[in-house]
């Protein structure tokens, strides 16, 4: 009998995401790497939970917090507006080109405070009908009950299925497993125009916004989707006078190259919701981020009730625009974008060698990498030989921390995908130290799988 300790027994005072399965120890993180209550050091290919965008220890960042903690720590915004929080709104003004900024403790308040100030926005223009939310399957917007609603990402919300909400939800452009059988650049973007019936068919007059995540996260795994179905999305929401709300809580902030991953697409959200990145992994923030066209109709109405105690926080802000300090001070976008365009190449060069790789997408240092049976045909690998789950131990075997994507790539029932999303600063040298383990990790668990 396994003598083998169970993780609630490790952890018992935990309540755990994982009560069986325990995980490694991590107890300290320099730059690119983490080490374990062992010793064992251990490459951090996803930057935590694709946040600590910085790298671990930064003594600038660590300064930072120490003199805002000491000058002001804590300050609630409905007493008082600091002018640090003045000053990190104007920054992230001009970082993402939107207007006004309503700071949160995280991603899911971001995109909750998003949906609410949509919701609010049509009330205020005289359509209080317009309340509901169109989203998309396989997406992840938060843990929250109404973020998780909002998700089109099952696993993420099998615990809600007796009492979950659903607004209405279309495909996403998983154009590796086109739902209609099409090819980029052969299609007439049947899942944009998707949205179009959805609405004719559910009535435009009772929807607020459509929220969608312009590069998908850890449940699509850096879903990217072809050039001019973003601008189709636009067409149809001005259109039928619909809100666009972008989720940009993990590819937002640089991680996909971009202030906003929006931005390859040339179009602005009308309401966007930020976070992960925006504080390099150092203090718990987000943002839910507001055009003028919205920010012009509170002005008019002259108030907006509602907060959360840690909204506007002045370590927060003092973390936010440090970050957009280092990010400049340290050219990192343009390293963004050059390492994450060699990680790219070289993965889909040893596509060649290595029959588990599939579609390899993304852009910037957000790389979502695809498990395949069959290059050629596209064949999922069969959900019982659970090869994401192998890949991963076979991760920590070769000390690689990897980011599983938790949503199933074709039609939200097969498909295994992880990401690869290393710290803004990582050198060239690193990468090819992680690409090194990786040729490893996918031999390993190809071993462990059955092709034929």
């Amino acid at each position: 009998m396994s003598t083998e300790k169970q993780a609630w027994e490790s952890h018992p005072n935990i309540f755990l995401s994982n009560w069986r399965n325990d995980t490694i120890k991590l107890v300290k993180g320099k730059g690119f790497y983490q080490w374990d209550l062992n010793g064992t050091k251990y490459i951090d290919s996803c930057s935590g939970a694709v946040n600590a965008s910085l790298g671990y220890g930064r003594e600038d960042m660590a300064e930072v917090l120490k003199n805002q903690a000491l000058e002001l720590g804590y300050l609630t915004r409905f007493t008082s507006v600091p002018p640090i929080l003045d000053e990190c709104s104007t920054r992230l003004a001009e970082y993402t080109g939107m207007d006004r900024f309503f700071l949160t403790s995280g991603g899911s308040e971001a995109v909750e405070m998003a949906v609410r100030i949509a919701k609010a926005y049509w009330v205020h223009e005289g359509y209080p009908t317009k309340n509901k939310i169109m989203s998309r399957w396989l997406s992840y917007h938060g843990n929250t009950y109404a973020t998780a609603c909002f998700g089109g990402n099952l696993a993420r919300k099998n615990d809600l299925s007796a009492y979950a909400f659903d607004e209405g939800h279309i495909h996403a452009p998983t154009c590796y497993h086109c739902p209609f059988g099409k090819k980029p650049g052969e299609c007439n973007f049947e899942c944009a125009n998707e949205l179009e019936d959805a609405l004719i068919n559910k009535g435009p007059n009772n929807y607020a916004a459509f929220l969608m995540e312009p590069i998908g996260g850890t449940t699509t795994a850096a879903m990217t989707p072809p050039v001019g179905y973003v601008q189709r999305i636009r067409e149809i929401c001005d259109k039928y006078n619909i809100l666009i709300i972008a989720d940009e809580v993990l590819a937002g902030f640089g991680r996909a190259g971009k202030p906003l991953s929006m931005d390859w697409y040339g179009i602005k959200p009308d309401i966007c919701s930020i976070a992960k990145c925006m504080s390099g992994g150092y203090f718990p923030v987000g943002a839910a981020a507001v055009s003028q066209k919205v920010s012009d109709v509170f002005k008019r109405v002259g108030h907006y009730y509602a907060g959360f105690t840690w909204a506007g926080n002045p370590l927060a802000c003092a973390v936010t625009i440090e970050t957009m300090n280092i990010m400049e001070r340290e050219n990192m976008m343009e390293n963004i974008n050059v390492q994450g365009d060699y990680l790219m190449e070289e993965l889909i060069k040893m596509r060649d060698r290595h029959p588990i790789i599939g579609d390899v997408r993304g852009h910037g240092l957000l790389i979502g990498v695809e498990l395949v049976k069959d290059h050629a045909t596209r064949t999922c690998l069969p959900n019982e030989q659970m090869a994401l789950m192998k890949l991963m131990r076979n991760g920590y075997a070769n000390q690689v921390v990897l980011e599983a994507a938790s949503g199933k790539m074709k039609n939200g029932v097969e498909g295994e995908a992880f990401i690869l999303a290393p710290y803004f600063g990582v050198t060239r040298s690193e990468i090819d130290e992680l690409l090194g383990k990786l040729d490893k990790i996918f031999s390993d668990t190809e071993a462990q799988l059955d092709f034929n």
